[in-house]
């Protein structure tokens, strides 16, 4: 059995991972506290404190996740903790002592008292039971970004098919295959060991996991790595059985003698040489950045040495150009193979090579990160290693090896990827598209209105640059130059203008290319020229007002007329750009909101032509103006140190094909554009710019631009958003949340003016239960209605004015429907909100030749002749 491990006595952890089965994923109750932590609310706001606002700072992720938590409620936190605990339980890597430690530092964010006395805090269920591997630790946002998943696909499904699934340890393999990176974390493999230690091996680094069957099937280690996560657990299983029952007891794969015939042989390391003036390596960049990700990446390689074999350590060596010496490092996952030849003139000729396999673990752009240089190699003493080979796939000594991997160990941490110029770490995490979608009522809007603070700064914390920028966001050109001139003491010439920080911020914001600068800065001032102007020759129609602007002799412009009362709002504005954000208390808003509509337009979003009066009197000028879109896509490029958002509301209700226009290929997140601090565009890491029908000008979707929609999907009026679309959003549902509805007193109650109460949330539970039933739960009744009903009158007003109103939506007037709903069919005619009275035909129209029936005519009571009991009754029948 899988269970069986002679190293450590793991029968402890067995048992409080069934009592965290019972107690915590089917309970709901924690192991260290007893409050109802492990719900479906509270991981979903760990998830949006956490997930949903990534940290990339240097710090520890300790430090990071405690202030990813700041903001979480005090059972968040407890979850979050207890969460952190069950990942550190399988790790034997990693002491008693610091699991206790980094544990407390989640809990004491919720404000509660550690439970120091706790059994489950002792090292007989902290010891662990196998080594993680680096790798656990070095991508720990990842892991536990995996694990805060899996508990919230866990815990979203009903009492009854979280018992059946937890009760099945292949059922819970195969339902973790449908959540995000399973094949790549190795929580995976330790929760599926703790709950059915008997199924599952405690194999947790995906490394040993192929090295192993390697060894023990004769596969080869691609043809194992094609293979996803359960499919190797049921090839482990063949091998143990085959195993046991070949020496005839329980066996360990880290122990012998099986651990001598996959583990426990001398490890060479290897040499294998590349250079840039051969072989052009055009993806060095991504898949450098996949391995700073946490991704898999897996090269072939030319090996001149038949003796490499699978498990030795392989160091990547630039050379032939500078800067020359170990850029990489990986594990060997194939014995050599051949294959055809790399250069595709010598293939073409049916040239081979020998290759091998290499599992990279690092790899770094010499140009800015640390690495080993060729000096360092060649200072190494000892076995007269040669450094700078004419072939790859060179054995490197014992001692040299020993010696390359403690310089290889002390090198600093990898930068962020840049192969021009260096890009900001917020560029580089991931762009969210999410559009909230439910019932009316359930706080979509509200939930995208939370999320503006994110992207809010004050601007007391602005450096100058971002100062000048905040400024400037709404100034025209003519503008911004007028107080480029002031500050220059109202003369300068062209080039000084376009060389000034007001100028150049402005043209970062706007996303203008360097070619265009001088014209734009001509066009603004021939534009404003006094029309008395002897210097400046233009025509006088394309001037407009007003005309502050003149050029002299000497080819300086200076600034002319009254501009000091005609543009005293931009003196103004100068002024107080010289005056700095000092302690200014306002907020700096890097996001847009904006409702799409059935007029809404292309040329509103991203750009259009628009007529702008010809101050001349003689008609109109044309001019291409950007949209929305486009300048938020500006301002988010010209400042790729933070993340900007795009709020639609209404999302559905525009023409979402025709308003994106080629846009909607570029909201993709691997289709954004990242820019270095410089603006530059950087396409080595992915993206595309694609050119704009009225400008011409380069446009991309920047990579720390967030997009947040919310849709209503009980509205009739509008058409479902097609499927190109949905491919490019995650979509969360909103649902009705009784438990939301405060109340009087915050336990959803109400008096009813009559000595009794009214219970909120039941009364909003049954109304949607015979809604769902009776139509759909698109159209149930969300929770935001009863949020301020604090007393009976508030109640009866929402129910006459609010509810009723939307089920005759619902129900397209269908009265009898309603009274379903509302209890009314079988309550007596007292109790009946909505009533029923008899239009007779005879009493109208007296004796006629046809045989008109009478019609039932209903009518909504008036709300203050609505009863408490009238109200009650729809939850309560037989009350």
């Amino acid at each position: 059995m899988s269970r069986y491990n002679p190293h450590m006595n793991n029968e402890p952890l067995f048992r409080l991972a069934a009592l965290w089965r019972e107690q915590s994923l089917l309970g709901g109750r924690g192991i260290l506290t007893d409050h109802p932590v492990w719900t479906e609310v509270l991981i979903n706001e760990v998830i949006d404190r956490f997930v949903n606002n990534p940290d990339e700072g240097e710090r520890t992720f300790i430090e990071k996740f405690r202030d990813q938590l700041a903001t979480a409620s005090s059972d968040a936190c407890l979850l979050a903790a207890e969460v952190f605990y069950v990942m550190l339980l399988c790790p034997s890597s990693i002491n008693v002592e610091t699991k206790i430690t980094n544990v407390r530092a989640v809990w004491e964010l919720s404000g509660q008292p550690f439970p120091e006395d706790s059994e489950y805090l002792s090292a007989d269920y902290l010891s662990g039971v196998g080594s993680a591997g680096t790798g656990y630790n070095n991508h720990r946002f990842r892991e536990m970004t995996y694990a805060l998943y899996v508990f919230q696909s866990i815990l979203s499904l009903s009492p009854a098919e979280r018992t059946e699934l937890l009760s099945d340890g292949d059922a819970l393999a195969q339902f973790l295959e449908k959540v995000p990176e399973n094949e790549q974390r190795q929580f995976r493999h330790m929760v599926l060991h703790m709950l059915f230690p008997d199924g599952f091996e405690r194999f947790f680094g995906g490394y040993d996991r192929v090295q192993a069957l390697v060894a023990f099937t004769g596969r080869s280690a691609k043809d194992i790595k094609a293979l996803n996560s359960f499919e190797q657990d049921k090839l482990f299983r063949q091998v143990r059985k085959e195993a046991e029952q070949k020496y005839g007891k329980p066996v360990d794969f880290y122990e012998e003698p099986l651990y001598e015939l996959w583990g426990k042989r001398e490890r060479n390391s290897w040499l294998f040489s590349w250079n840039p003036k051969n072989f052009e390596w055009a993806d060095i960049g991504a898949e450098r950045e996949k391995l700073r990700k946490g991704k898999d990446v897996m090269i072939s390689w030319s090996c001149a040495n038949s003796s490499v074999a699978v498990g030795d350590t392989a160091y990547l060596l630039r050379t032939g150009v500078p800067p020359k010496g170990i850029i990489g490092t990986g594990n060997i996952i194939s014995a050599p193979y051949d294959g055809p030849h790399w250069d595709e003139k010598k293939a073409d000729q049916g040239k081979t090579l020998q290759y091998v396999d290499i599992q990279l673990q690092s790899l770094r752009d010499p140009v800015i990160d640390s690495y080993v240089t060729l000096r360092q190699l060649e200072d190494i003493d000892g076995d007269s290693q040669v450094w700078n080979p004419q072939q790859s796939g060179i054995q490197i000594a014992p001692q040299s090896a020993k010696a390359l991997a403690k310089l290889w160990s002390g090198l600093s941490p990898i930068k962020q990827p840049s192969d021009v110029s260096e890009v900001p770490a917020v560029m580089l995490s991931p762009a969210r598209n999410v559009i909230y979608y439910g019932p009316p009522g359930t706080g979509k809007t509200f939930e995208m209105k939370r999320l503006t603070s994110r992207y809010e700064e004050s601007v007391s914390r602005l450096n100058e640059e971002q100062w000048v920028a905040k400024n400037l966001e709404d100034a025209a050109w003519w503008q911004v130059i007028l107080m480029v001139l002031i500050d220059k003491g109202l003369r300068a010439d062209v080039t000084e203008v376009i060389s000034h920080p007001y100028y150049r911020a402005k043209a970062r914001l706007l996303g203008r290319s360097e070619d265009n600068l001088r014209a734009t800065c001509w066009g603004a001032l021939q534009s404003h020229t006094d029309p008395d102007s002897s210097t400046v020759q233009t025509s006088l129609d394309t001037r407009r007002s007003p005309f502050v602007f003149d050029k002299d002799a000497n080819g300086k412009w200076r600034l002319v007329g009254d501009w000091e009362e005609s543009c005293a709002e931009w003196k103004h504005r100068h002024e107080r750009i010289k005056a700095g954000p000092g302690g200014k208390q306002e907020v700096l808003r890097r996001y847009e909101m904006v409702t799409f509509h059935q007029s809404y337009s292309y040329e509103d979003f991203v750009e259009g032509i628009r007529p702008v009066p010809n101050e001349k009197g003689n008609g109109v000028l044309y001019e291409v103006k950007d949209g929305l879109f486009k300048r938020l896509c500006a301002r988010a490029k010209a400042d790729p140190e933070n993340r900007y958002a795009l709020f639609i509301d209404e999302i559905n209700r525009g023409n979402v094909a025709r308003i994106l226009g080629e846009l909607i290929t570029l909201i993709e997140p691997d289709k954004r554009t990242n820019y270095g601090a410089d603006g530059a565009f950087q396409p080595q890491l992915g993206g595309i710019e694609v050119t704009l029908p009225y400008s011409g000008e380069r446009c991309g979707v920047p990579a720390n631009l967030d997009i947040y929609g919310a849709m209503n999907t009980a509205d009739r009026s509008i058409a479902p958003l097609d499927a190109a679309l949905r491919r490019r959003f995650e979509f969360r549902e909103v649902l009705p949340s009784k438990d939301k509805i405060g109340g009087e007193n915050g336990d959803g109650l109400i008096p009813d003016g009559e000595g009794g109460k009214i219970d909120l949330r039941e009364l909003l539970s049954v109304i949607n239960k015979r809604v769902e039933y009776l139509v759909h739960r698109d159209q149930t009744i969300g929770h935001a209605f009863f949020m301020k009903v604090k007393g009976i009158d508030d109640l009866r007003r929402v129910l006459v004015r609010e509810i009723i109103p939307l089920l005759q939506e619902y129900f397209y007037n269908d009265w009898s429907r309603i009274q379903m709903v509302l209890g009314d069919h079988r309550a007596s005619e007292d109790l009946k909100i909505i009533r029923t009275e008899s239009l007779g035909a005879f009493s109208l129209f007296g004796e006629t030749e046809d045989d008109l029936p009478d019609l039932d005519r209903y009518k909504v009571s008036d709300e203050r002749n609505i009863s408490a009991d009238a109200i009650r009754k729809i939850y309560q029948p037989d009350s």
